[in-house]
Parts: C-alpha cells; structure tokens; sequence
C-alpha cells in the first residue's frame, strides 16, 4: 500500500537518539522499479543523527572490500559552512543506502512503515552521498534529509551502485574504480559494469594487482591505491601499467604472454631496488610515474636490442639473464641522477610525451658516461651539475 506524501511526513517517528536501541520504524514507500532480480527500493525522511547510527561508509581498505572514497574534511565542511551561510539554504538531494540482507524490513502496516535493526555491523551503507550526510550532521544532527534504500543489496549490488552513480556524475578516481574491481575480482562486478557501459580493462587491473598483492614483488603493497596503508603509498598504479603496455607493444613474441611480460617486468626492478635501496623511499623520483616508465623503457629497450643479436643471444625469457644485464646496465648508472635537482618546470615538466623523450635521452646520456667513466651528469641537460 502507498502512502500520501502529507501522511508520510505527518507520521514519521523522530525520536532524538537511538544509541541504546537496535531497531527503529520509519513512515515509508515502497516500490520495485525492475522485475524480482532487481532489489526493492525504499524512500522515506529521516534526522541525518540516527542514519549515522544504523548506517556506515563502507570504505574500501587493506582489509575490507566496501567501495567508497575515503572522506575528505574539506567536502564535508564545505557542506557546513553551506548551511552556515543562508537558512534558505537546503540541500533537497537524497541519501542513497543500500541495506545489507535482513537489515531492514518493509511492512504495510500504518500505511508503510520501514523497521530498521542492527547489532554489532550496521544495518546499511552509504552508497551516495557520506560528505552530505557528515556535512549536515556536523551542522546539526537533528536535521532531516530524503533517504533512498535499496532493500536486500549484497557486496556485488553495493559497489555496482556505487560505480554506476559515482561515474555517471562526478567521476569516481581511475585507481579508486581500479582498486575496487581488483579487491572484487573473484565476483560478478565487472560483468555488470560492462553491461552498463561503464568497462574497464579487467586484465591490465589483473596486472597491477598482482604486481601489489605478490609478496615477492618489489611494488609489494605499495601501489597507490585505496587497498594500500596510506603511509604505504609509493607507487602510481598508472606507472606500472603504462610500463607493461609500452613492453607489449615491442612486437617480441616472449613478451606476448602477460605472465611472462608481467614476470621480466618484476625482474628488472627487483634488481633496481637491490641495487639501488636508497632510492626506495616516499617522494622518489625513481617511483615517480615517469621514472618507472621512462626506466623500464630503457633498460627493456637495451635488453630487448641484445636479445635480436645473434652474437649475445640472450633468452628474454630467462630471469636470470634478466636479473644479469640488469645489473650490468645499472652498473655504468650513477644514482645521483635520481637525486639531483632536475629542470622540472622546463617544457612542461617531464610527464608527457616530450618530457619524457628528455628523460630517455638523459638516461642514456647517464648510462654513456658510466661507460666512458665521466662525470655522471656530464651532457645530461635535465639535472643541476652544480647542485
């Protein structure tokens, strides 16, 4: 049975605090917008104070598989000071939850009424809008906003909503979607998307995956990405898959297999940070997108150049060989090209297609010196000599 607007409004309870309850009604509608597969959707009003205590945002971390962006302090004051600046002021848009399975309960009685009960783990999760609803809350709790539930929603149903309405809005960060999609990899979630027009390239997400989750990888749970700690964060997911796209692009049959490619890739860099441990730190410049990139390129290129010799005839697919002229090459590499001070703001900077040219150029420049025994930076026009 629907309800009246007016009745709806009339009725609602507004209790002030339901911290020792575990269950709480609303006046509430009703309705299934799809056929039984789609799940039943609720609409009703509720004080931003109590949705804060039967629902959470379902955040996506090292340890759990939710799908929303971490919350930004400055979005949800904004929301404040908003309030703060005018009483018109009001913020009509709704709340989206989605109830986990036995969360909450619809019932006809009274003209609609949604029970609400929860324990230990909340009841819902904040699909849309977790910066409205903390915004208003800091402003005050008691204030009420439209709510839109969506009845029986699983993990899987969860996060689809979340990536459907986020990317058909204010587009949800390409490492936030990918992280998501890597953590859910074993469910139905990029079917979904895909059918959606919302497609991603499951494989490359794969790759990076792989290349955070291995404990024998040198990016080991450093990948910048929601899953990893932040204080972690070193890596731009972006740097390791343009390096693998540029090394499948060579044309090298060896380097066709993903686990090949993926595995040559790991090699070379497993030898880089052995070589190089100092360089493994927060702000290097050699973890930077464009020193990844620009360093896999060359050394892949010079190994790559070895291997069509019929004289050296070096096996690519060897990771000993791999690990072997890696190091060969970083020998003649001094490292103090990573920490002098470079022309950032010449041309651009460095993260395009010219910029990184330079970058090319000056590493083999650097790696010509080490050859020759000069001066490291001698010819290199990117870095300070002097510094």
């Amino acid at each position: 049975m629907v309800t009246s607007k007016k009745s709806l409004a009339a009725s609602t309870t507004k209790p002030t605090s339901i911290a020792a309850q575990k269950n709480v009604e609303f006046r509430a509608f009703k309705f299934r917008q799809r056929d039984h597969l789609a799940p039943e959707i609720v609409l009703f009003f509720a004080p931003v104070g109590q949705i804060q205590e039967f629902a959470t945002v379902e955040g996506l971390t090292p340890t759990t598989n939710g799908s929303q962006r971490e919350q930004k302090p400055a979005k949800v004051l904004a929301i404040k000071k908003f309030l703060d600046a005018d009483p018109k002021n009001t913020i009509p848009t709704a709340i989206i939850l989605a109830f986990v399975p036995g969360g909450a309960k619809f019932q006809a009685k009274n003209g609609g009424t949604l029970s609400i009960s929860w324990g230990a783990a909340h009841a819902a999760t904040i699909v849309d809008g977790q910066h409205r609803l903390f915004g208003i809350a800091s402003y005050d709790p008691n204030m009420e906003v439209a709510v839109v539930g969506l009845l029986e929603a699983d993990s899987v149903e969860r996060a689809f909503q979340f990536l459907v309405i986020n990317n058909k809005s204010t587009k949800v960060p390409a490492t936030h979607t990918k992280a998501i999609l890597a953590k859910m990899k074993a469910t139905g979630l990029a079917k979904r998307l895909k059918g959606a027009r919302l497609s991603f390239d499951a494989e490359g997400i794969k790759d990076v995956d792989l290349v955070n989750s291995d404990p024998d990888s040198p990016f080991y749970n450093s990948i910048d990405w929601t899953t990893t700690p932040a204080a972690k964060r070193l890596v731009q997911a972006t740097a390791i898959e343009l390096s693998l796209t540029y090394m499948s692009g060579l044309q090298l049959a060896e380097l066709e297999d993903r686990d090949i490619r993926r595995s040559v890739f790991l090699t070379v860099w497993k030898t880089i940070k052995s070589t190089w441990p100092k360089l493994w730190k927060k702000d290097s410049r050699l973890l930077s997108k464009v020193g990844i990139f620009c360093l896999t390129r060359f050394i892949i290129d010079r190994i790559s150049q070895w291997a069509d010799n019929e004289v050296l005839d070096i096996d690519i697919t060897d990771l000993e060989v791999i690990e072997h002229q890696t190091k060969a090459i970083l020998n003649h590499m001094d490292q103090r090209f990573w920490l002098a001070p470079w022309a950032e703001k010449s041309s651009g900077g460095f993260d395009t297609n010219q910029g990184r040219d330079r970058v090319l150029a000056a590493l083999t420049q650097l790696y010509r010196n080490g050859r020759k025994d000069l001066d490291w930076y001698t010819d290199i026009d990117i870095v300070d000599s002097a510094a």
